[in-house]
Order: structure tokens, then sequence, then C-alpha cells
């Protein structure tokens, strides 16, 4: 073993096992159980972050340790390349480019950041099978999408329709609800004066940058204020006639109990517009400038058109007045602009009426934790429209449709035609009017791409063999963030191609926050580099935080202590090893060597069968901030701290019985072979490095990896109470006397005069153990309550 553990330990086996091929899916093994992962594809954005670091190594533990206990583990890893981030970073570098240059420039920047991306994976020591690694752009991919979405369009679960959507002016492209999160800002109510014959209304209204499109003014029916205005015309302060209606959804405590139907300015304006049958009048233009409206307002910007209209209302005397409202409003989550509800031509899949069974599949699943089933279930319940798939962009997966642009029929491609590229495509004509069909050019949502994985890594639609063995997949390890997007889209999109669940469980992991509580954000300036921690404190350190974190499903900050206290271990173990290596240099095991086990002996090896119970149990739950807490007890506060001191003169003196030597040898390279097997799964590059001295062999010579070695097995027979309890008050009479010699200034090593002990067990056997441990020239023993009398 080197004298310091370092990076350069990790670099080396990172590279021994690439060359190995020690993560290896055996593709021809009709023996060992399988266990595949649907791993995350991250989106290359051409860094990992410390979200990715605690995730990743989460499922990364769980693969090592079932390649352990005899799996053959098919862990796969994919690319989700195709968004609007990559298209914003390219046109910042490129500027706007004709359509196929444009993708190309994103597919070479997306290759530069996979790229980058592998090597941090790499160098995180994580251990998918890369032989299998996929990515969304590829065409092949994209042709496993066209053709899952051809076969969904059979079964009539996609179309094509004109409907309200969430429309990003920025990015100029529909989105789903799920693209969409909240966020708070600072309004204003602005209470308008409307007129009829009947009187004034006074409507509260945020948004009057939408009187144009007005079409009717509601009221809640049991609202006495308005009785007398029920089906009357009313006019806006723009001169516009609309109905006045009662209706009971309205909210007669908010503003003035009345309120504008706008089209379309929140989800409730469009209920309202299917209930009524309203008129549509499209208020913005894609890009978010007014349409439709006064001459003086067309064409300006929504902020710059709602100053100006109240400016010009209050010239007119239509304003009342003007408050402060906080809001919380929908943004893109990608831009985080603001989004507007539009009539837009799109594609669609159904999912509105599809929730009772996605929560069926969804619940035929195992959760881990349990309770995270519930994000998933509460937002199935709150779907409301279909999911809109398509999107305006250049670089996605192209929707696999042509339209007459006569009749305006949509024909889906033909499946030999796949993977199909509208620009390349060949020319159709339609089968009614023969007029030469146009293909379609919007492209797929990035989650149409990412939510058909588990069939896509199982060999799905292609081979049928491989299907069989590898779906659903054994874990789909993720974050809760993505449960309404990827976990939801996944099973819906599962069970309409296959009618089976796509997994057997799924583990949940929550989000790293920034020390301060806040999400790491580059604007923040709160981010934590991995690279940065790995220089620092090494891989194998920086895995065992994520263990420690013990993030199931819930968000949590990072910490350096944790950090520093993970690296702090790793050195434990690293010079402990170097110890217990050079003790057993030569040192044949053999069973026989037991028959002279002391009493420390027994106690080490009962509490090493007692932590391989607990670390199994620990695994099979995925709670590995539970396992590393059990090794870190076990090898650290018990091996290192007791142990070592109790046997160190049983390997190095040389008046030491045989026998007891023997016993010693054994309980050493027993008990340090066990412990870098359990701390395998979460510090790889450690636990083969001290393996090496190991030298075990695959059968031809050629030294085994730790990852391929076989998972300890508890002996039951050796847990043994007895010795535990005698142990328990060995290492109290020990910390007794270090207490003494720190509080007295006395070096660990310094000689006592005695030791006169009373103990309610006999402890006489471990007499020479004590003494060495204590430096006590002489000890007593008596019966009684635990007492110890320290002469110096």
């Amino acid at each position: 073993m080197e004298d310091k553990y370092g990076k350069n330990v990790e670099e080396k086996w990172q590279k021994w096992w690439e060359e190995k091929g020690t993560y290896r899916f055996d593709g021809s093994d009709m023996v060992k159980p399988v266990y595949s992962i649907d791993t995350p594809p991250p989106f290359t954005s051409g860094d990992l972050h410390m979200g990715h670091v605690l995730s990743y190594s989460y499922f990364d533990f769980a693969a090592r340790y079932k390649r352990m206990r005899g799996f053959n583990v098919y862990y796969p890893q994919g690319w989700d390349c195709q968004g609007f981030p990559t298209e914003v970073k390219v046109e910042q570098k490129h500027g706007r480019k004709p359509p196929e240059e444009f993708r190309k420039l994103c597919q070479e920047w997306t290759v530069s950041c996979i790229d980058r991306m592998k090597s941090q994976m790499i160098q995180m020591g994580f251990s998918p099978d890369w032989r299998y690694e996929y990515r969304t752009m590829s065409p092949d991919y994209h042709r496993k999408v066209q053709y899952s979405l051809l076969k969904m369009h059979e079964k009539d679960l996609v179309f094509r329709g004109k409907h309200p959507v969430f429309w990003c002016t920025k990015c100029m492209s529909a989105l789903a609800k799920s693209d969409t999160e909240e966020a708070d800002r600072q309004s204003t109510l602005n209470h308008l004066k409307f007129t009829s014959a009947k009187g004034d209304v006074i409507i509260a209204t945020s948004r009057p940058e939408l009187l144009h499109a007005c079409v009717a003014v509601l009221f809640h029916p049991e609202d006495k204020r308005f009785s007398k205005f029920a089906n009357e015309t009313i006019t806006t302060p723009l001169g516009k006639q609309v109905k006045m209606m009662p209706d009971r959804d309205v909210d007669p405590a908010f503003g003035t109990g009345a309120l504008m139907v706008c089209t379309f300015g929140d989800k409730m304006d469009v209920v309202w517009m299917y209930r009524y049958k309203l008129p549509i009048i499209e208020a913005f233009s894609p890009d978010g400038k007014i349409i439709n409206g006064p001459e003086w307002l067309n064409g300006l910007k929504a902020e710059e058109a709602k100053k100006k209209i109240i400016e010009t209302l209050q010239a007119e005397g239509k304003v009342v007045k003007i408050e402060p409202l906080p809001q919380v409003v929908k943004v893109h989550d990608r831009c985080k602009r603001p989004v507007e509800l539009m009539l837009s031509s799109q594609w669609f899949c159904s999912i509105k009426d599809k929730s009772a069974e996605i929560i069926e599949g969804a619940k035929a699943m195992k959760w881990v934790p349990d309770f995270a089933i519930s994000h998933l279930v509460d937002w199935a319940n709150s779907v409301e429209w279909d999911w809109v798939i398509s999107r305006q962009r250049v670089f996605g997966t192209p929707i696999p449709f042509r339209q007459c642009p006569k009749c305006g029929k949509d024909y889906p491609v033909d499946y030999s035609e796949l993977p199909f590229n509208p620009a390349t495509a060949a020319e159709k004509k339609c089968p009614g009017c023969n007029e030469i069909l146009v293909p379609e050019k919007s492209t797929c949502d990035c989650w149409v791409d990412s939510s058909i994985t588990p069939l896509v890594i199982a060999g799905w639609p292609d081979d049928n063999e491989r299907f069989s063995r590898l779906y659903p997949s054994s874990l789909r390890p993720q974050g809760v963030e993505i449960v309404r997007t990827w976990a939801f889209y996944t099973i819906y999109r599962s069970l309409a191609l296959t009618g089976k669940p796509p997994f057997k469980e799924l583990l949940l992991n929550g989000n790293v926050l920034a020390p301060d509580g806040k999400k790491m954000s580059k604007s923040l300036g709160n981010i934590i580099a991995p690279d940065q921690l790995i220089e620092k404190y090494y891989t194998d350190s920086v895995r065992q935080w994520a263990a420690l974190s013990g993030a199931m499903a819930k968000d949590r900050p990072f910490s350096y202590q944790d950090m520093t206290y993970s690296k702090s271990f790793l050195n434990k173990l690293w010079n402990a090893s170097k110890f217990i290596s050079t003790a057993i240099t030569g040192y044949a095991p053999d069973e026989s060597h037991k028959q002279g086990l002391e009493l420390v002996d027994k106690w080490l090896l009962s509490r090493l069968n007692a932590t391989i119970a607990q670390v199994t149990e620990d695994f099979d739950k995925y709670e590995f901030h539970h396992a590393i807490k059990a090794m870190h007890q076990f090898f650290w506060n018990e091996l290192c701290d007791y142990y070592l001191e109790y046997v160190k003169y049983r390997v190095y003196r040389d008046d030491v019985p045989k026998e007891s030597a023997l016993a010693a040898r054994y309980t050493l390279h027993t008990a340090l072979l066990a412990s870098i097997k359990l701390l395998a799964p979460v510090m790889p590059h450690v636990a083969e490095e001290i393996y090496s001295i190991f030298s075990e062999s695959v059968g031809d010579g050629e030294r085994k990896s730790i990852h391929r070695s076989a998972w300890p097995v508890a002996d039951e027979k050796l847990i043994d109470s007895d010795s535990e309890k005698k142990a328990e008050l060995l290492n109290a009479v020990v910390s007794q006397v270090r207490q003494f010699k720190s509080s007295n200034k006395l070096a660990l090593n310094e000689q006592l005069a005695s030791l006169e002990i009373s103990s309610p067990e006999d402890l006489s056997g471990a007499k020479d153990a004590l003494a060495a441990c204590t430096g006590a020239k002489k000890i007593a023993f008596a019966q009684g309550d635990l007492q110890v009398k320290i002469i110096a």
C-alpha cells in the first residue's frame, strides 16, 4: 500500500476497471438473476452538479452492492441531449442559423458537454456499462421515439388540436404544465370602470393589458351587488360591448366581486370560454406583443401595454383606484419568463383521463421511501389538460406526421421512413386531394424522449428476447422534483405501449442545497463544484458524504463538516489497513486458527457479524446512511479505537504463544476483508486498493476485483452476547484510563503502576490485552459494580 491515500490511487483503479471490463453486463449469462437500472439521462449542460453527485452515488451504491450479491447488473447510461438551454447557448455563441446548420452546431456543443460530463462520472467512480450508452439526439433514438408516437397514434392517444396552451414568449414555443414553475412577484390590482344602461360596474384586474381580449364579465350568482346586471350588455373601458353573467366559480371576496374573462388570462378563462362558448380573441403574438387591439396598443410588450393603458384610462377617469397585489405566477422553468395562455395548433397526448390508470400503475411498484408516491398521486389528480408534446424548436426529435395544406388532414409517416427527418423526407401526396403533404416541423418535448428510457434500454422495439429479460427495470432512481415529469410520463407511456408498469422499485432522492439552506444557483454564487471537492477531499470522501446525507426524497443542505468527517474516516481506514496488512503479511487464513480465540477476538468477530447483518439489511432497503454509520461505528470506534490496541503485542512480540498469535491474525484478516467489502459500494477506490493485498484470483491467476467478489454473509454462530457484554466493560475501563492520562498530561503509551478493577463480569481472561492497551504493570480484579482505581 502507498504511504498516503491520494488521487493517484483513484485514477489507477478507474483505469484498471475500464481495461478489465469490471462492470460489464453479461448478456449471455442466463443463470445469474438480472438487476437492471433505468438511470436518469442527465441534461447535457457540460458539468455535473452536487445534485448529480448525490443521486448518481445512490444508484451506483445499489449497482455495486447488487453485483457483489451475485446479480448480473445491467447499468446503462444515457444523455438527455435536446432542450431549450442548448439552443439558447448555441444561439448566443453563433447567432441564428439555417435549421440544419443550427442543428449540427447544437450536436457539436452537446458532444463536447457529454465528453466533459462522462469524464466527471468516471472520476466519481460511477460504474455504468458504457457499451450501452445512448443519446437522445441520435438517429436511432429518434426512430424509437417516433415509433412510440406512431403506436400511440394507432391507439388514438396522440392527436393534433387547436387549444389554449402554455406559451413561452421568449422561447416562442408551447409548454406543458410540467415545464412551468411558480414564482412570486409584486403586481397591482387595478379597479376599472365598466358602464351599462343600469349603471357602472367596477372590475378589479391585475391584467389591464388584456382588456382588448375581454369577452365577458362574470359575478357569483348569490352576489346581490350585481344581480341587476345579470345577462346585461356592458361596455369595457375600451368601448367594447360584452355580456355580464352569473357563474358559480367566481370568488365574490376577490377584488370587487366582478371579473372580466379574457382569452386568455389564466386557466379559468379557458374553462369559462368552453363553458359559455365565448369567442376567442388572440391577445398576443408568439413573441409576446399585443395584437388585435387598438392601434395605439398593438406591437407593445405586455408590461409596456399595461403601463400605457392605465395611463390612458386614468386620463379618461376610468381608473377608480390602484392597489398593490402580491402574486404567484407561472414561469417557464428554463428561462424564468412568465408564461401566457395562447390558442395554438399543437400535438397532444391524451392524458387527462388517464390519471386513475397511472396511479394504479404507480401503486404496483415499490416506492422508496414509501411516502414519495404521494408526489405522483397529487400530480396525477391535478391534471386538467392533455399533455402538449410539440415544441417550436429545431434541436429536437421530429414529430413523425405530415399535414395536407388543402384539406387539413394529418397523416402519420410510414414505419419504413423512420427515423423521420422533415428536411430530407421524401415527398408524399394527400390520398384525398392529391396535394403535396407538408412535413411537421415542430419537435418533441424532451420528456417525450426520456419517457421511454426503460423501454429503450431493454431493447424495445427490436429485441423481444432481451426485452423480456430487462423489462420492467429493477430500479428507477430519480429526484423528487421530476416525479411529475419523468416518473409520471414514463409510467403513462410504458403502460400505453406495453400494458405493464416500467419498474419494480423507485428510489427517490431530494436536492442538495447550499450550506445556507438556499437552492444552489450560479446567480447567487453559492454553487459548490464537485471537481474542487474531489481535489481536496478525494472521490471516496465525496461518495461517503453522499451516503451520509440520507436525503431520501428530502432536500438537505451541503455540509463541509460531513465532508471533513468523511476524509478523516478515509484516512483512518487507510492507516489502520496499512498496520493490519503488515501484521498479516504471509498469513494464510485457516478455520482451525479460531481455536485460539481470546475474549477480545470473540468480541470483535461478534460485532463484525452483527455489523454484516445490519449493513446488508440497510443496503437491501437503500438506507445507505445507516449502512455507512454502522461501518464507522464498527471499524473506527471498535476495531481501531480498541481492538487494534488490544492485539498489537500478539502480532509483534515473539514470546506470544503461536495459537494466540494465529488467532489474532485470523481475526484481523477476517475483519479487514469483510470491512472493505462492506465499504466497497460506497468507497470503491480505497476498498479496491486494500483488497489488492489479499491477492484473490479469478481462477487463472488474474487478480479479482473486490467489486466482483462475494458479499460477506453473517455467521450467526459467531454473534456472542457474553463476549460483547464483557468487552463493553473492558472498553469502559480503557476509556477511563485514557481520560486519566489525558487529565494528568501523560502520554497514551505511558506505563502505569497498577489498575484495580471491580466489575460485574469476570474480565481476568483479558488481563494481557488490558495490560498491553493501558500500560499497567499490575492488574487486580474483583467482583462488583464497575470501578477503576488507577495508580500512576
